[in-house]
């Protein structure tokens, strides 16, 4: 019975890896794929440890009633498990969304006492019980529950083809003349108790689901929907879980204007799992943040290196707007960066482009440090870039493309914008990519997930999609 628990547990830790819960009928956002490699390593955990926990772990006592020549009460007591092996186990997927798992030749070694009660006879001693050839095959069927997964006891069978049974001590050499019916008595109950027991792990573990958040913030902005849009889909060697895979503004849940497309993860039975990030899920989380205003920064001229020749102070305008530098002389400026509008990011095969749509808001500083309004221009920055996975981090580098600048307001006449895209690029490329680059070269360290991690993850960028395949690493 232990060894269905723990089996289980592993495989819905791998399971939940990927998943979790959804609106039925929507193109996912993640998909999650665990295959039949994920599958074979969690039942090598489970049998490692539940062949190690078993050997210490005590039976209930057992008491009931038997009909042998006449009504006689038992209480089985005391017992402990002499020696215990499991030497042949499968498991994999099967049609109509469904997971096997079977063991075979299961031996175990029982001692304990035995007490009974006929009339005015109370008698007991000791029996040894040598389970030699025990069998059983568990079906569970993976499907959805509105938004969450669903684990359902879908068939059990179990046998108990080969044991035997001795009793020591009190009058056992008279209940020998019955260890037939005995037997027969416990080759009927053991198979029972075994699929009730599974049974019983089954409805534990979906409880256990059921209780599962649906969504999981990610820090002050924004959260992560990870619904499950979809039943699961299951192969011969793999089962899919479409996840909705979308990011909200967490103080106001507003869909964001992209459509998640339909993709397919790529055919793997090298990895224990494979993750698709679409364009949609990036895409949504661009506009999550942008929606709560988290894309706004200012620029000072204290943030710009020293080596750069081109400083934030209006005598860098006298060529240009000589009126401005004559107005406001030599007076220090601040730029006030806001998202016009989300950005939007688009994955191709090897690398990635987005577009960010900026309005940069001008302002001389002065004296009193107060600002004066000088213009307002309307900023497209487009940067090429990729990403990856290195010494278990998501690190990348990005480059810019290209810079367009628009008058959109101004206080101060016509604003040379040809010219001011030239600064604009220089200092782009002198001190913003350069700090988005060492940030990234840093990289973002993959969490763990409890005793679970990554093994030899890597991640590509294919058309629409950020695909990571990876092996599994339980720590026990």
């Amino acid at each position: 019975m232990l060894i269905c628990k723990m089996n289980l547990s592993a495989c819905i830790t791998l399971v939940l890896i990927g998943t979790a819960i959804g609106k039925s009928g929507l193109n996912p956002g993640i998909q999650s794929k665990i295959t039949q490699k994920a599958l074979e390593y969690a039942k090598q955990i489970a049998v490692t440890v539940a062949e190690k926990k078993i050997k210490g772990f005590q039976p209930p006592d057992l008491s009931g009633t038997i009909d042998l020549l006449g009504w006689i009460d038992y209480r089985i007591t005391g017992m402990y498990i002499k020696s215990f092996g499991l030497p042949s186990s499968n498991i994999g997927f099967i049609s109509n969304s469904r997971v096997k798992f079977s063991m075979d030749n299961v031996y175990i070694d029982i001692g304990g006492q035995w007490h009974v009660t006929f009339g005015l006879i109370n008698d007991g001693g000791t029996f040894e019980l040598n389970i030699k050839d025990l069998s059983a095959a568990f079906i569970v069927k993976v499907s959805q529950d509105g938004p969450r997964p669903a684990l359902s006891y879908n068939d059990c069978d179990a046998s108990l083809n080969n044991f035997d049974l001795q009793l020591h001590g009190g009058g056992s050499w008279f209940y020998d003349m019955f260890l037939s019916q005995m037997k027969n008595k416990i080759k009927e109950i053991a198979p029972q108790k075994l699929c009730s027991e599974f049974g019983n792990t089954i409805g534990k573990l979906e409880t256990f689901i059921q209780r599962l958040n649906i969504s999981r913030q990610l820090d002050k902005y924004v959260e992560l929907d990870y619904s499950l849009v979809g039943e699961p889909e299951v192969t011969s060697n793999s089962i899919v879980l479409p996840i909705k895979g979308e990011l909200y503004d967490v103080q106001d849940h507003v869909e964001s204007p992209f459509t998640a497309q339909s993709f397919k993860l790529p055919n793997t039975t090298d990895h224990m799992l494979a993750l698709g990030l679409s364009e949609y899920f990036v895409n949504s989380g661009g506009f999550a943040y942008f929606s709560a205003g988290a894309l706004h920064f200012n620029i000072t001229d204290d943030m710009i290196p020293k080596d750069i020749p081109i400083r934030l102070n209006t005598s860098i305008l006298k060529p240009l707007m000589p009126k401005v530098a004559a107005q406001y002389p030599n007076m220090l400026m601040k730029i006030v960066m806001s998202a016009s509008k989300q950005p939007v990011v688009r994955l191709v095969p090897g690398k990635l482009t987005a577009d960010a749509f900026t309005a940069a808001e001008v302002f001389a500083i002065l004296p009193n440090k107060s600002l004066a309004e000088l213009f307002v221009l309307g900023v497209t920055a487009s940067v090429l870039g990729q990403i990856f996975i290195s010494d278990m981090k998501v690190s990348g580098t990005v480059f810019l493309n290209r810079v367009d600048l628009a008058e959109e307001e101004s206080k101060v006449g016509p604003i040379p914008t040809t010219a001011m895209e030239m600064m604009l690029n220089l200092g782009l490329q002198k001190m913003v990519i350069p700090k988005i680059n060492a940030l990234l070269k840093k990289g973002f360290t993959i969490p763990t997930m409890g005793k679970v991690s990554l093994k030899n993850p890597v991640l590509k960028t294919e058309q629409g999609l950020l695909v990571i395949t990876t092996d599994i690493k339980y720590r026990n």
